[in-house]
């Protein structure tokens, strides 16, 4: 760790607990060097055991000597549960530049051309109660047309994922709107942006965790993306949001923000030159929290008195 200056933590291992957090911490500090966290999920991202990741990231922020999140809402959180006030800087762009600058593909319909990815099917989330509801939704609108994705894995009777009760419920919802369910491998980086620029509407699951690069993408390709209110990936950037209770979504806000989303017509791509200007700007308060952090660890009388 000699030529190490920072340890710069960026979430938990999904293996983490309250120990091995408290001894990775003790060892940066015995070495002399600053720890600096980012708090990405404030919540356990995976929905399993909510209070062993809470506990873990609670040893975390109150070990490290600065704690970075990216939003207001996840700042005011990380104030109310651990008393320490962190850094808030935005999450970056996702979508690579030279993607960045290629125009949408044009429109191939008429109608209003609303997606979801439903990956594996894992987690908390009542994805057939979701679909249910998304569905209905669509039906609403008269002229929206409806694709949801999954991981191929869900079909594999051999995969932990196998779940073909579900997907056929799924189906059923999605075929009797006309739409199509499509299943695949999981999309790379490239097929995923390909992907999310012919869409009008991407409609994001209420999944576990806190931010996430969805919001991200589709500012940068210019697709409207709808989250569930009150999540901290709602507060990344302008996004529309639904309701969503302990029944799943309520139809009547996934109605309005598809509704607002058709009205606003579609979504202006983000401009590269200004995600650039963020990006470097992220950076340069990152080198500034480095250097603070370093001249206090190498000179802590001076630091204290300043």
């Amino acid at each position: 760790m000699d030529e190490v200056q920072v340890v710069h933590v960026h979430g938990l291992s999904p293996r983490s607990t309250p120990d091995t957090a408290r001894a990775a911490a003790e060892q940066v500090h015995q070495a002399g060097k600053p720890l600096v966290l980012t708090a990405y999920h404030i919540n356990d991202p995976t929905g399993t055991d909510e209070e062993q990741y809470s506990e873990t990231l609670g040893t975390l922020v109150e070990l490290a000597d600065a704690v970075v999140t990216l939003t207001e809402p996840a700042a005011a959180e990380i104030r109310d549960r651990w008393s320490i006030e962190p850094i808030v800087l935005p999450h970056p762009h996702a979508v690579d530049f030279v993607r960045m600058h290629r125009e949408r593909p044009p429109r191939q319909c008429d109608a209003l051309v609303v997606g979801t990815h439903l990956g594996s099917l894992q987690g908390p989330t009542d994805h057939e109660a979701f679909v249910a509801a998304l569905a209905e939704a669509v039906a609403t609108m008269g002229d929206a047309y409806l694709l949801v994705h999954v991981h191929e894995n869900v079909l594999d009777p051999g995969s932990t994922s196998f779940d073909l009760t579900s997907v056929r419920r799924i189906e059923e919802s999605v075929q009797a709107v006309g739409g199509i369910l499509a299943t695949h491998r999981p999309l790379s980086d490239a097929q995923l942006w390909d992907h999310l620029s012919r869409l009008d509407v991407s409609v994001v699951p209420p999944t576990p965790g806190s931010h996430s690069i969805w919001p991200e993408a589709c500012h940068d390709l210019g697709t409207h993306v709808v989250l569930p209110e009150g999540s901290h990936a709602a507060a990344q950037q302008a996004c529309l949001t639904y309701a969503c209770g302990p029944e799943g979504p309520d139809v009547g806000s996934l109605v309005s923000a598809l509704r607002s989303a058709r009205e606003q017509g579609p979504a202006t791509p983000a401009d590269p030159a200004q995600r650039w200007s963020e990006r470097v700007g992220i950076a340069e308060h990152l080198r500034t929290l480095y250097e603070q952090q370093i001249a206090k660890h190498q000179h802590p009388a001076t630091a204290r008195a300043v």
